[in-house]
């Protein structure tokens, strides 16, 4: 007896030994999948970052309130902010699915027997109580870290979905200030159509008063009503442009197209911005860049509690009640009932369902990881882009103020010949219609300067806005 009984620590061990053997086991590659250096793309630590509201810096009141006006009623703001709220309510359950839980629970059940049942003659076609008063607790171990990888993934989620909805917020604000400047430079561009098509018409009558008399061959008054339906055609594509820019405008700010035709006159703003302190360095802080490495690292957590599910699962659960089918006798000590119940799962054949999960979760990390990949490369050529692209728009600009101002003085002087009677009216108005041309292309390339600074800021991204 003696040795049977020291033998049974082994032979009770057996069985477990087999059931551990016999356990599933992951069949799935680690991922091969690699996050771009952001050393080896020139990106660095930025210390400076464009503010939060670099669209003030152009001191437009106009435009303050409607970006202000977008940021408070956009529903793509909405939904970011909602989809914020469920990351962080995802990320608070996940927390609480461990450790202990305690639950109170108090019942009353009245029942009547069965005449032909089983019960004995005396219990047949009675009515009995049975009250109950408890508490219930469980507590899961999270040996493996399966849950602190799940908890992991939904606090990078979350991260990811603040940062997100920053990024919208940030897209936003340049997309108004972009649609504004293009109304404004539409507006202007209008009212300087407008005196093109005056002076056209001008130039027009006075080659037909000229034909009249002789003094101008037929080809010279056809080009002149070709100038004329030219300028017309040129005045309407402005019209619907300006109408496309509103219409861009009122959606974006959400509200009705009436209120922006009572917004007052403005001239494009005189804002200059020095570039000196901008470089693709910055790019690390940018919102959706760091959002998509955020997803990265949620993903990488998916793949840890993917694997996490092949290790046994030990939970613990009690149960202390009081049970009498009489209340008086609810709280004597005879009432009472206890459990203790521990429990072990370990997955052991799961007909590839814990494989199939784990492989789905590695290509989700492969897939983060090229996502942000993407959007770094991305970003540091659009970075580049708009860099090189504002470099060159202002020395267009420099050469077309230049032109503008020789065309203005060469119009001063004809006007001073005409009225020495040393050069004809004709001449004066196609040199003045010569320089409205030249303001007009000032107008535009001082436009796309604008519109190309403020599209370099939103590349470099900006300082965080409070969530």
């Amino acid at each position: 007896m003696r040795n049977i009984n020291t033998r049974m620590p082994a032979i009770a061990l057996l069985p477990l030994s087999l059931l551990l053997a016999s356990c599933a086991t992951p069949d799935v590659a680690p991922p091969t999948a690699s996050l771009l250096s952001q050393e080896s793309l020139a990106i660095q630590p930025a210390s400076q970052l464009p503010a939060a509201n670099w669209w003030s810096a152009m001191n437009d009141p106009v435009l303050d309130q409607l970006v202000s006006v977008a940021l408070s009623r956009s529903p793509r703001l909405t939904m970011a902010d909602a989809r914020l709220r469920a990351a962080r309510a995802s990320s608070d359950s996940v927390a609480s699915s461990d450790g202990l839980r305690v639950n109170g629970s108090a019942g009353f059940t009245r029942e009547r027997s069965s005449e032909y049942g089983n019960n004995p003659p005396a219990y047949r076609g009675i009515y009995t109580n049975l009250e109950t008063v408890g508490l219930d607790a469980s507590y899961r171990f999270d040996f493996w870290g399966k849950t602190r990888a799940q908890l992991a993934a939904a606090r990078g989620q979350a991260r990811a979905a603040e940062l997100e909805a920053d990024d919208a917020r940030q897209w936003l604000a340049w997309a108004v200030s972009s649609q504004y400047l293009e109304w404004r430079t539409a507006q202007h561009a209008l009212q300087l159509l407008r005196e093109d098509l005056s002076q056209a018409e001008a130039l027009l009558q006075s080659g037909q008063t000229r034909s009249k008399h002789g003094l101008a061959a037929p080809e010279e008054l056809a080009q002149l009503q070709a100038q004329q339906a030219e300028s017309r055609e040129r005045l309407a594509r402005a019209s619907q442009r300006e109408a496309q820019a509103s219409h861009a405008l009122a959606a974006l700010s959400a509200q009705p197209q009436a209120s922006l035709a009572q917004l007052p006159d403005a001239a494009l703003p005189q804002w200059q911005l020095d570039t000196r302190p901008y470089s693709t360095s910055m790019l690390g802080q940018r919102a959706d860049i760091q959002a998509a490495r955020e997803r990265v690292e949620a993903a990488s957590a998916t793949v840890r509690a993917a694997r996490a599910d092949f290790y046994p699962d030990l939970r613990i659960g009690s149960l202390a009640a009081l049970s009498s089918s009489e209340l008086s006798n609810l709280l004597n000590p005879g009432a009472r009932l206890l459990r203790f119940a521990p429990a072990l799962t370990l997955p052991i054949f799961s007909n590839g369902e814990l494989n199939a999960r784990l492989s789905g979760r590695t290509a989700d990390y492969e897939q983060a990881v090229a996502q942000y990949n993407q959007t770094l490369l991305a970003a540091v050529q659009e970075t580049a882009d708009r860099s090189s692209q504002l470099h060159s728009l202002a020395q267009a600009e420099t050469q077309v103020l230049a032109a503008q101002a020789a065309r203005q003085e060469a119009a001063r002087v004809l006007q001073a010949r005409v009225t020495s009677g040393l050069a004809s009216r004709s001449q004066w108005l196609a040199e003045n219609r010569r320089y409205t041309q030249a303001r007009l292309t000032t107008l535009e390339t001082r436009a796309q300067r604008l519109q190309a600074q403020a599209a370099l800021l939103r590349a470099l991204g900006s300082q965080r806005t409070a969530s």
